[in-house]
């Protein structure tokens, strides 16, 4: 959209939730519309406010702005990381685009790898470190950031705009556990009501889990009935959620499509969704997500999803409440022969080792898709070396953990996976619903959502079920603590919406959207899992050999099913893509 009288012009994915309120806001101001989208009304914010505008806006979104009045461009991307913004810095220009696969269609644009980025995504599956990603040559603009390039200047300004609060624990204010939940209440439901505003249908995803089953009973509240889920599983055991979605689909009264998901579903649509990003799969997860969007495009072209909810307000027992370990731990190993603490041993068996050394160090432990001393032997010894221990991870995390050095270890924990698990997740669901040109919206990451639960305290995303359990887990490693059920997590988001979701639902353990894909590395999926990385230059150039045979002839054991994981992404993106050493 190109403003006539300054011939500003705007590109722009995604939507401003809050544009009626900025429209009567700017037409105050003088401000003329020649229709009714959020598009002319984020034009028409920033020829008024400038980069301002981003203080103002509520939404998903990134932009370019190409200003020739200033003689600049202005790239900003959303607080959260809802939709994702990739650039290329050339000799006196400036590329960018939503995704990797867009910009490698320009020349200039090389397709090597960036080796620190992918030993970080061998560890975590997360396609980023920082503003790099597994190509040299391509550079993401982190949430809540903006990116101004000038004529003349040598190179862009960068600039964060938002940042969730960081707070230690004895300045974070204390509503009392009723006044919180009422806030959250309030906040949850005007987060749904303003991303139900849409010029078509909304639908949305139904699990057997809380997040989805909270959103889908208050849009259908809101949409008088009409709103229709879809919910994707399996019938392999272990993963089957069928009977809680149907649950929650009766307790809701809606109706609720099913889609199931098999082993010859997910091998096409894995390959067509690295072509489609330009960069490796992330979890599983994906593929399933690109599947039940595809369900929903028959009839719909938004769909309401939970992704967020467990790292705003505190979902992931054993990597959240892990800083109870690192707490009570020793951070220095024990003096030979001096004798171990039932504490020591307790901690000893969930990380063979009775001593953790700092929050990094422990936060890897818990956190690892690959551990570094299974990544340390799998890698070749040469690759190893050019890593230089994979200093560059080490550095990257040391850096964030710094930064909360005067938080507690839970809330520091939290912010890591705020801002790293988090921006993943959004790009997960965000590349694989695109995909199937279906806009996804998560109401849970609304940023004053997320502002106000970083500023409680740590007890109100989760807390122990009584006193009687936090007695019982004075000498208990977190495994066992969460395998006792003695923490309730997400506290706030279940005492605020406890009347909406089943019962049986409310209670049952987590199982984050889970995938067989595990079963099917070693089953009807071993054959394409072994010829790709066998193929793949890029696994003769990066991985041991011997240790690469042995963890495929091993595709039973789950440990090494999922480290092959990792590895046959980045060969398939080898395959489709064109990526290489």
């Amino acid at each position: 959209m190109v403003d006539d009288a300054t011939g500003t012009a705007l590109v722009y994915n995604g939507e401003i939730f809050n544009f009626r309120e900025l429209r009567v806001a700017l037409a105050g101001r003088g401000h003329a519309f020649a229709g009714k989208s959020d598009t002319e009304v984020l034009l028409r914010a920033y020829l008024e406010w400038g980069t301002g505008c981003l203080d103002r806006i509520s939404g998903m979104y990134a932009f370019a702005i190409h200003d020739p009045v200033n003689a600049r461009i202005l790239l900003a991307r959303d607080r959260l990381g809802i939709k994702p913004l990739f650039y290329h810095l050339g000799p006196g220009f400036l590329l960018f685009a939503s995704t990797c696969s867009a910009l490698r269609s320009f020349p200039q644009v090389g397709s090597e790898i960036d080796l620190d980025a992918v030993s970080h995504y061998l560890t975590t599956i997360r396609t980023t470190l920082g503003r790099r990603t597994l190509l040299r040559d391509i550079c993401a603009l982190l949430p809540g950031e903006y990116l101004v390039a000038r004529v003349g200047d040598a190179k862009p300004v960068i600039k964060r705009y938002w940042d969730l609060p960081v707070i230690p624990p004895d300045d974070k204010e204390d509503p009392g556990i009723d006044g919180a939940t009422d806030r959250i209440r309030e906040l949850v439901h005007g987060a749904v009501a303003s991303q139900l505003v849409s010029d078509v249908p909304v639908g949305g995803f139904l699990s057997g889990g809380i997040d989805s089953s909270v959103l889908s009973s208050l849009a259908h509240g809101m949409m008088r009935g009409a709103f229709q889920a879809y919910s994707v599983g399996y019938d392999a055991p272990g993963y089957n959620e069928w009977p809680f979605i149907r649950k929650a689909a009766e307790f809701h009264g809606m109706k609720c499509t099913e889609l199931r998901l098999d082993q010859p579903g997910f091998q096409p649509t894995w390959r067509a969704l690295v072509r489609s990003k330009g960069l490796p799969i992330s979890t599983p997860n994906e593929i399933a997500i690109c599947h039940l969007a595809k369900a929903v495009r028959k009839d719909f072209t938004v769909a309401l999803t939970g992704e967020g909810a467990d790292e705003i307000f505190g979902g992931y027992v054993t990597p959240y409440f892990s800083a109870f370990d690192y707490d009570r731990a020793r951070h220095t190993a024990p003096a030979p022969g001096e004798t171990l603490s039932s504490l020591d041993r307790s901690l000893q068996r969930a990380y063979r080792r009775p001593y953790l050394l700092c929050r990094p160090d422990h936060y890897f432990l818990v956190n690892s898709w690959i551990p570094f001393e299974r990544k340390r032997l799998l890698l070749k010894s040469d690759v190893w070396d050019a890593l230089d221990r994979d200093s560059a991870v080490f550095d990257h995390y040391e850096e964030w953990f710094d930064r909360f050095r005067n938080c507690s270890t839970f809330d520091a924990y939290m912010q890591i996976h705020a801002r790293i698990n988090l921006e993943g997740l959004l790009f997960r669901v965000d590349s694989s619903t695109m995909a199937a040109s279906v806009e996804a919206r998560v109401p849970f990451t609304d940023h004053r959502i997320a502002e106000y639960v970083f500023g409680l305290p740590d007890r109100y995303k989760i807390d122990w079920r009584d006193e009687s359990a936090r007695a019982a887990a004075r000498e208990l490693n977190i495994v066992d603590i969460d395998r006792q059920h003695l923490l309730i997590s997400k506290v706030l988001l279940r005492r605020a919406f406890r009347a909406r979701v089943p019962p049986a639902i409310m209670q049952r353990p987590k199982m984050s959207f889970p995938v067989p894909f595990c079963d099917w590395f070693a089953d009807g999926m071993h054959p394409l899992v072994r010829d790709t990385i066998l193929q793949s230059r890029i696994a003769r150039r990066l991985f041991d050999t011997s240790t690469l045979e042995r963890t495929l002839t091993s595709v039973t054991n789950v440990h090494c099913a999922m480290a092959l994981w990792p590895v046959v992404n980045l060969c398939l993106w080898e395959q489709e893509c064109g990526a290489r050493l």
